[in-house]
């Protein structure tokens, strides 16, 4: 069966408000993209999990309004009363989930960081997404590659290998090429924009791109 994260995580661990790839380094790295393209009246952050960079920057940018989505409904209710008892009215949260997105706008960004390594459709997945960017607007991401496929193999076991069985199986891996064969947009480095080449977590395992989606004429 497939890895659950609503069964399999949510309800059965002791998770922590945190964020998945790059820790506690991620807010501080969207506010650095949000300072070099200019700050984004909304954000859609899409497999937001317990949300750690909206939480983080809604208080500082208090006229940006923050959507959260994720397709665990427990994580969900969790950040709706997280959210209210912080008083953070530009935040709010419902269930979604890739590779279909129910989302019937656009946002200035679209974010979505450690999802695609378990959505089967990953080509479907990055077109919905770069779908929900309004013109002139940016699709921020991270991806599963060869690379990462090669540490499913030789650095995991058990629960963790089963959830990311996709990307060992190879069945949802990408590269820029394939980025820009599917968006039609060449992807540039997250990571080097936000100054994070180097990091551990910036390894060529775990590749960070952005793209901007053309304004309209």
């Amino acid at each position: 069966m497939p890895f659950d994260w609503e069964t399999d995580f949510y309800a059965a661990t002791d998770w922590d408000r945190g964020a998945y790839v790059g820790g506690d380094d991620m807010p501080e790295h969207l506010a650095t993209f949000f300072e070099r393209v200019g700050v984004p009246d909304t954000v859609a952050d899409v497999g937001c999990g317990p949300a750690l960079v909206d939480f983080e920057l809604a208080p500082r940018y208090p006229d940006t309004a923050f959507y959260g989505y994720d397709v665990a409904p427990s994580v969900v209710e969790s950040n709706r009363e997280q959210a209210a008892e912080a008083g953070l009215s530009n935040l709010s949260f419902a269930v979604d989930a890739l590779p279909d997105l129910a989302i019937d706008r656009e946002f200035d960004l679209v974010y979505c960081m450690a999802t695609l390594y378990f959505v089967d459709d990953v080509e479907r997945a990055l077109t919905e997404l770069y779908d929900r960017v309004a013109p002139g607007g940016h699709l921020v991401f991270n991806y599963p590659n060869r690379y990462t496929r090669t540490w499913v193999h030789e650095e995991t076991s058990g629960e963790k290998r089963e959830a990311f069985g996709l990307v060992g199986a190879g069945e949802n891996l990408l590269s820029y090429d394939a980025i820009e064969s599917v968006l039609g947009r060449r992807p540039e480095s997250y990571w080097t924009a936000v100054g994070a080449r180097g990091e551990p977590y910036a390894s060529r395992r775990s590749p960070a791109v952005f793209v901007r989606k053309p304004a309209s004429p």
